[in-house]
């Protein structure tokens, strides 16, 4: 029974909070007793798969947050303050996520799906040029997850932002400065808006593409930046040098 529950939660696509049919349509759907279908709901309940209210029926419940936090977060985080270069190891596993989702976004975004992700691009062109480097940075972060949540696999939505959550706690200069040079923030309006484009048209393989070619991007910029960073360090502590002598 449990099982069968669950076959009909997937078949109807159902996301985490939405609301599941009434007990008597779900009973029907399934032709199973309302009693057989009430204990089975309270078993998911159990789990965790489920929350029921009283008067306000059963919503599919959000995978725990603290599985993701406890099991990627909690462990790296401390790895990333004493080594930035975590980070790129975190951007090598979003090159595979962030296709990944925006494949999946394309062949299964809703109306719901869409509008939230032309909202979070909105969002993000609204905020070039304002000088909040920070914001910028966290509305980039919604962006991706608008698509990973798109994907309706909640496992790889939870597990992107665990990571997106690691790097927001470990934005460094070097992240921030990404979004000051105005070539660059063009080049990745670019690749976030064909990025959109190909979701919305369905394209799941050109999503894909699209995704790549952004991470890429970013994660060449990334390296460029810091190079420069850490050439100006050793340029600065060389005239540092000098001028004792």
């Amino acid at each position: 029974m449990d099982v069968a529950l669950e076959a009909l939660i997937a078949r109807r696509k159902l996301l985490p909070g939405a609301r599941l049919p009434s007990e008597r349509a779900l009973a029907e759907a399934l032709g199973v007793s309302r009693n057989s279908l009430r204990e089975a709901m309270n078993r998911l309940a159990a789990r965790g798969r489920i929350t029921i209210r009283p008067r306000a029926g059963a919503t599919l419940a959000e995978p725990p947050a603290q599985w993701t936090e406890r099991m990627i977060a909690a462990p790296l985080a401390p790895l990333m303050k004493v080594d930035p270069g975590y980070d790129h190891d975190i951007f090598e596993v979003r090159e595979a996520l962030d296709g990944t989702a925006a494949y999946h976004a394309a062949r299964r975004a809703d109306g719901v799906d869409k509008d939230r992700i032309r909202r979070r691009f909105d969002a993000m062109e609204k905020l070039h040029g304002e000088g909040d480097l920070l914001a910028a940075s966290h509305a980039d972060a919604a962006f991706h997850l608008a698509i990973a949540h798109a994907s309706h696999n909640a496992v790889l939505t939870h597990v992107m932002s665990s990571l997106f959550g690691l790097l927001h706690t470990s934005i460094s200069q070097s992240r921030q400065k990404i979004y000051a040079v105005p070539l660059t923030f063009d080049a990745l309006s670019v690749q976030h808006r064909t990025i959109m484009d190909r979701i919305l048209a369905g394209d799941a393989d050109g999503a894909r593409d699209a995704a790549d070619v952004h991470l890429a991007f970013v994660r060449d910029t990334v390296r460029r930046v810091e190079e420069d960073l850490a050439r100006d360090a050793r340029a600065a502590a060389a005239r540092d040098v000098g001028d004792m002598l």
